[in-house]
């Protein structure tokens, strides 16, 4: 028996992980150029997403 997730399940943790990504390189600009806060806020965003796609797999 395998262990991998259905495809469409897959594919939605795969779109999660990379928007979350995106994130990230967001919150770092923030932190480099603007708004620590904002970009703790990000962050904090994108762990709760990353948890969430770890959660459906």
């Amino acid at each position: 028996m395998s262990n991998k997730p259905d495809p469409q399940v897959l594919e939605t943790a795969i779109a999660a992980a990379s928007n979350a990504h995106t994130g990230l390189h967001q919150a770092i600009h923030e932190l480099r150029h603007g708004s620590v806060t904002e970009g703790k806020q990000i962050i904090a965003r994108q762990i709760a997403a990353l948890a969430n796609a770890l959660m459906i797999l």
